[in-house]
């Protein structure tokens, strides 16, 4: 059973593995659209609120010690909010990860394969994250550990080889468009930290929920630190970037890179690394809704639940109909479910539980 566990190590790497993945394609766009020159600034403030709200998520699973959010919800509301809360958040990983799939294939698309159908680009990456998802012994969360360092390297490969090519006025004015662009509407922002999603349904996984804190905590900051890297690179190399391009911004980034005539084109060294992490990522998102599939109907094959939302994410996937649809779901659809459902109805409920634990314990 031990073997089923997953160590601090892993949780960081898969945590990180998912902030990153959202990095590559939507987010950096959209901070850098949103507060423009006080980006950095505001990647810092939005940390240290995803910090402060990562310390009261965990002090509040700490009081359900190896329950998810799914079990939490069935001890406050029984087997109505259990069901609530559980396809809620399913319909919301497969959705949005189709989005990201149809998004990341499009570029790879228009970039690699302007001869091959996006269709049977996004079926290789769900056949891959199926494969990689039913691996025994939770090995879909072990990979990230392999993948974790190369996004670091290249990430910091990355920035100190464009440095060169960098314009650091281009921070100024720091507060951008003004304190409330920065500290008010861009508060919206923290959806960049979309690992905050997945720690409600970490501790029956863990080898130590004692140190969730510490492990989440943890991956928040590198997380806030490669985020600040990747913003960055696009805030100090492009003029105008984010309102004249549409593909990956680190991508453009990637192109500039050279060293003399023999190590040039390294975008598809690069362009590899992300595509395993991609999978790695879309294996994860399996894993994770196919423990909340199986808590909700007992099913207890996983090959049939796995089939199932494998599925539902190629429907979602290959539904937009361009690259724009796409982008504009990434957007503010994105930003505002996560706020809403993660933040907001997620947090409520561990709230309530815990004055529900309370009350009960009065009581007795």
């Amino acid at each position: 059973m031990e073997n089923t566990k997953i160590g601090n190590k892993e949780v960081i790497a898969l945590l990180v593995t998912i902030t990153f993945n959202h990095t590559i394609l939507n987010v950096t766009k959209t901070i850098v659209d949103t507060t423009t020159s006080a980006s950095l600034l505001n990647i810092l403030y939005i940390g240290i609120i995803a910090i402060i709200f990562t310390c009261m998520i965990c002090y509040f699973l700490n009081k359900f010690p190896t329950f998810d959010l799914i079990d939490i919800s069935n001890y406050l509301g029984g087997k109505v909010l259990k069901w609530i809360i559980g396809i809620s958040f399913i319909a919301y990983f497969i959705f949005f990860a189709g989005i990201l799939l149809n998004m990341f294939s499009s570029a790879l698309q228009i970039i690699y394969f302007p001869q091959t159908k996006i269709f049977y680009i996004i079926l290789l990456f769900i056949i891959g994250a199926f494969i990689s998802c039913n691996l025994k012994y939770n090995a879909v969360y072990r990979v990230a550990i392999i993948i974790f360092p190369l996004l670091v390297i290249s990430t910091l490969f990355l920035f100190f080889s464009d440095m060169q090519f960098f314009e650091f006025e281009k921070m100024y004015p720091i507060f951008g468009d003004g304190l409330f662009t920065t500290f008010a509407s861009g508060i919206s922002n923290i959806f960049a930290f979309q690992c905050l999603a997945y720690i409600y349904f970490l501790p029956p996984k863990l080898r130590n929920p004692n140190k969730l804190k510490n492990i989440v905590v943890t991956a928040i900051c590198l997380s806030c630190i490669l985020l600040l890297i990747c913003v960055a690179i696009i805030l100090f190399m492009f003029n105008g970037f984010i309102e004249t391009d549409e593909l990956m911004p680190l991508y453009s980034a990637v192109k500039y890179i050279e060293f003399g005539s023999f190590f040039r084109n390294m975008d598809s060294l690069f362009v590899l690394i992300w595509i395993i992490s991609f999978v790695s990522y879309m294996g994860i998102i399996l894993k994770i809704s196919s423990g909340i599939f199986k808590k909700l109907t007992n099913i207890k094959n996983n090959y049939v639940i796995t089939t199932i939302l494998s599925i539902a994410l190629l429907l979602c996937s290959i539904w937009p109909k361009n690259y724009a649809i796409s982008v504009n779901l990434a957007g503010d659809a994105y930003k505002y479910t996560f706020i809403i459902l993660a933040l907001g109805i997620s947090f409520l409920i561990l709230l309530f539980a815990v004055i529900k634990q309370k009350v009960m314990r009065w009581f007795k």
